[in-house]
Order: structure tokens, then sequence, then C-alpha cells
């Protein structure tokens, strides 16, 4: 399992120079030469230890793509390099340095093993790397839930419900392939935020209510009466738990609403799951609460069956924002996307994050499904018809971006496809 990101940055790739960069912010936080220690006798846990000989040149290195390299070689590199192994026995992450093809502007891709990090701990660590002042070790905000009855009562339901399967949709039903496509597109965030107040509902809210609308559009149902169901990934960070690393996540299943109901109706279906992991009875304390009670032996099943996807067809995760500013070795990052990576069974992993003015819409679907290119443009146009459904005109321009850019800053559709994985409530 594993988290990435990719970054666009302004400037010439200097490997020697990102390297001392990188050595320098290693110095600075010591997590980041952390590596999983095996466990001291039968009784004991793994432990996140000290690497005694960090080498750098081991975590950053370059990645030469052809010489007329286009966004779709870039993708398809991208897709291939987060499918390898992570190692656990050194510091479980890399930095991929990929020019290219002028002088002026090259990519990042960073990539952790998802043991070390969940969505909230991914911007923490591409804030020690790359963060400048502020953004180089952002605060983080708890979500302490008060554990009543009630919220236990609620939470076990919801656990409970796992048990049955879901409903799906005819493209994520064909056997499943090792190979697997990315694609992705970028918007205006400030567009997501004035749908958010419109519809008196959050960003991830207005994910998952265009996600439904262009899951509707792009594939019919399978499965009978039963509802399409999508995995959304929560955090149960306690307060004391933010500012560090680790994997603190529980995985939410939210029905998708379909047919031709309004905008309104669609928002009044998500938001009514949703809010059950926000306030102060927090579901997702309550889950935590059960999960800590699962003995160890058991802990393997539970991931496996919160990744099955009978149950869950679809994965989602909002990461939210990536705060700013920051720099490679002094150069700019002046874009980036969360890269999804699919897990062995899924067909479908789609994610949302905001770096500065841009939201990216990242989709990876299985090698065998088909038109997975067509669910940016699908989701794009869901945003559009809520606009229009809202009354909204105002919504801040959109202006196309170069088609090599991997990170456009605000274009209206999506870039060109090509071939070729924690949400806020």
């Amino acid at each position: 399992m594993a988290v990435a990101y990719l970054l666009r940055v302004a400037g010439t790739c200097d490997l020697g120079a990102a390297r001392a960069a990188v050595l320098d912010r290693a110095r600075r936080f010591p997590a980041l030469t952390h590596r999983l220690a095996p466990a001291a006798g039968r009784s004991g846990w793994p432990a996140w230890t000290p690497e005694p000989e960090f080498d750098v040149s081991a975590h950053v290195r370059v990645h030469h793509l052809s010489a007329a390299a286009d966004e779709a070689e870039l993708r398809n590199f991208v897709e291939w390099r987060c499918r390898a192994a992570i190692p656990l026995d050194a510091p479980p992450w890399e930095i991929c340095l990929l020019p290219g093809p002028g002088a002026d502007e090259f990519h990042v891709l960073f990539r952790a093993s998802h043991i070390w990090l969940d969505g909230a701990a991914l911007h923490q660590v591409l804030g020690m790397l790359f963060g400048e002042g502020h953004a180089a070790a952002p605060p983080r905000r708890g979500r302490d839930g008060q554990v009543t009855r009630r919220v236990l009562a609620v939470a076990l339901g919801r656990l409970l419900g796992w048990a049955t399967p879901a409903g799906s949709l005819e493209a994520l039903a064909r056997p499943w392939s090792r190979r697997h496509d990315l694609h992705w597109a970028t918007t205006n965030a400030e567009r997501l935020r004035a749908l958010a107040r419109a519809y008196d509902a959050t960003v991830n809210d207005v994910f998952l209510v265009a996600l439904a609308g262009a899951l509707d559009s792009w594939s019919r149902p399978v499965g009978g009466r039963r509802e399409v169901r999508a995995l959304m990934p929560v955090s149960i960070r306690r307060k004391e738990e933010f500012g560090g690393l680790g994997n603190y996540v529980v995985g939410a299943r939210v029905s998708l609403p379909r047919g031709p109901i309004s905008p309104w109706s669609r928002f009044e279906a998500i938001r009514r799951q949703t809010s059950r992991y926000r306030g102060p009875e927090n579901v997702a304390a309550g889950e935590r609460w059960w999960f800590e009670k699962i003995p160890a032996r058991f802990g393997p099943m539970a991931v496996t069956m919160g990744m099955d996807s009978r149950r869950v067809p679809v994965t989602t995760s909002n990461v939210g924002v990536l705060p700013g500013p920051m720099a490679v070795a002094g150069c700019p990052v002046t874009g980036g996307m969360p890269i999804p990576v699919l897990l062995p069974g899924q067909r479908l992993f789609v994610m949302l994050g905001v770096l500065g003015p841009t939201a990216s819409l990242s989709v990876a679907v299985n090698g065998n499904v088909p038109d997975g290119d067509r669910l940016v443009s699908l989701w794009l146009a869901e945003l559009d018809g809520l606009e229009q459904a809202a009354g909204l005109t105002a919504v801040p321009a959109q202006t196309p971006a170069p088609e090599t850019s991997a990170a456009p800053t605000t274009p209206t559709t999506p870039a060109a496809p090509g071939t070729s994985t924690t949400a806020t409530a």
C-alpha cells in the first residue's frame, strides 16, 4: 500500500542540489530517517527507529523520460512507479525527479508506504521536505470526539453494515487486470468552495455529489436494488496524535445517490451520512473504540474486508489542502495533485486534493475498466450542472493550460487522456 503526490516545479532539475536540500531537511526532521524495526519478542510490536546510516542517494533519484515526453508518458511513468514495492527495512519513502522536455520545469513524484503515512501525515512529510516558512511543519487540528453510548451504538451499526455486499456498476464488473490507467483534471478550488456554500455543505460533500452524478452517467448499475457504496477514509487522530506520523483512519461506507433526483436531494443524501463524522459526537471516534477491541489476529481480516470491492466498488479520498508555499532546492512548486494507487482487486480509486488555487481530481482505474478517462470529464460537467442549478454565475474564470503540463492551474476541461491512493467529511 502506498500514498503518492505529484508536484510541478519551476526551474531546472538538479540532482545534487535536491539531495543536499533533502539531506538538510532530514537533519531538521529526524522522522524522515526512521524505518520499521521488527518486534522484540513474540509479544512485542514493530517500532519506528532511526536509520543509523541514512543514505539520501537511495531516496532521491532522477528518472529520465524521453526527450519528447508528453503528459501521457508522464502518467504512464507515475502509474508504473507507484506500483513498485516500498521496502520497510529502510525509511519507507522515495523522491523521483522527472526532468521536463525543456529547462524551465520539472516534476517531482513523492511516494511512501501507507503504513507510515495517512493523508494528514502525507501533507506533514511534504511540508517537512519542501515546505517554506510555516508550511515546513503545518499545525494540525485534532478531532477528539465524545465516545458516548449513542456514538458507540451508531458506530457499531455502521461497522456491522460492512457484512452486507453493495451494488456495483457494469464498468467495474469485469475481471481484474494487473494493468492500471491513470487520469486527472484540475479546476479552480474556489468553484468547490462556492458550491459548498450554496448547498450548505462541505467541499468533501461537493466532491462526492459530483462523483455520484458522474458515475451515474458513466455506467449502468448491477446488483439489483443494492446501493452503490464508496469507501471514504476518515481521520481518527486524537489531538495529541496530530503533528505526528502514522496511519490513523477508518473507512466509512457512503451510499452514492443515483437516478433522476434534484441536486439538493443528492446533497441531503450525502450530508446525512458524512455529517456523522463531524462535530463533537464524531462516529469515527466510536469506530476507533471498537477497532481497538478487535484482537490483533483479526486485524488483517478487518482491513481486507474494508478493501473488498464487493462491499465498496469505489474508493475515494479527499486529502484536503496541501499547505504552501513549497520549493524543491530553491525552485518553487507551482502545482500538484495526490495520486491514487490501486490495491489488488480494486478497480476504481478517485482522489481530490487542493494546492494553492487549484483543485485536482485524480482517477486510477483497472486496465479492464472501459472509458476511465471519461470520468474526469463527467465530474467537471457535474460541477457545471450544480452551479447552474444553484444559480452560480460569478464562478472564477477558468483558463486552460498547455497540454504538456501535468498539473495545469485552472482548466475547465480535463488534461489530454492517456493510458497508463484521507477524507475530510
